[in-house]
């Protein structure tokens, strides 16, 4: 077993669609811990697998900017963003640019993400697609490592998009994961006074191993392990979203964790 300090780091999405299809795939292969799997040209193959399976959760992931010119589009259509939680639209007469046919125009300045496009067939959309500009509101993707207790904190941030390392899926007997569990270190914790607490995480790695070894999938075995073992979770949210996360998750009532 091991046992570390929970950590986060922000993802910087790519530019591009192909940067759209990047992301998305690190955070569903988060889930099963298979980025290795990654390669230079693997983006596109996994996310149309995504969408042919119905699995849209992770097509939210990919944060699309699009400025839709107010010239050329039809300004009803524009409401399948504005009707959409998942959406931002700002009206941007602000925001002059050249269009395709070289006209000077205002636009729709609208931040959302892939599985919307999809799901509301509006995947031609993506001829409008821009790199963020100021009039777009952002969206950030955050990778947290830290203790499944915690996670479930985050999770209940419902307006924002997740990602999580699944313990039905990883069998941490395995090599891949150097045959040991992973724990998160609580706030609490102190090294020199709490050797109760590493040994009931120790004994609950030996109960996961000895159900693996008699037959059970990891998805069964997992019911013996405690909230401190480690996951990884990715979320995407807009600004306000995260806003919304740390006026909650730092006030004093709070979990210290």
């Amino acid at each position: 077993m091991k046992l570390i300090k929970p950590s986060y780091s922000i993802i910087e999405q790519e530019h591009g669609l192909n940067g759209i299809y990047k992301q998305i795939e690190l955070a569903g292969r988060t889930c099963y811990k298979s980025e290795d799997k990654i390669t230079e040209d693997s983006a596109k193959e996994f996310v149309d697998r995504m969408i042919k399976s119905g699995h849209g959760a992770m097509l939210e992931h990919g944060t699309v900017y699009l400025a839709i010119p107010m010239t050329t589009y039809a300004p009803e259509a524009v409401n399948t963003y504005r009707d959409n939680a998942y959406s931002k639209v700002n009206d941007c007469n602000e925001f002059i640019f050249t269009d395709k046919y070289g006209d000077k125009v205002a636009a729709w300045c609208v931040t959302t993400n892939l599985r919307v496009l999809v799901e509301n067939d509006c995947l031609e959309d993506l001829e409008f697609l821009c790199e963020p500009t100021e009039y777009h509101e952002r969206r950030y993707t955050v990778k947290f490592i830290c203790s499944r207790s915690t996670s479930h904190q985050i999770v209940r941030h419902r307006v924002m998009s997740f990602a999580q390392e699944s313990q039905r899926y990883c069998n941490y007997s395995l090599d891949k994961f150097n045959n040991e569990i992973i724990f998160v270190a609580p706030a609490w914790y102190k090294e020199q006074a709490h050797h109760k607490f590493l040994n009931s995480l120790h004994r609950a790695e030996m109960d996961y191993f000895d159900l693996i070894n008699s037959g059970l999938k990891p998805q069964e075995a997992r019911a013996v392990l405690p909230n401190a073992c480690k996951t990884e979770l990715i979320v995407t949210g807009f600004v306000s979203d995260w806003k919304g996360l740390f006026d909650l998750r730092c006030d004093t009532g709070a979990d210290p964790d």
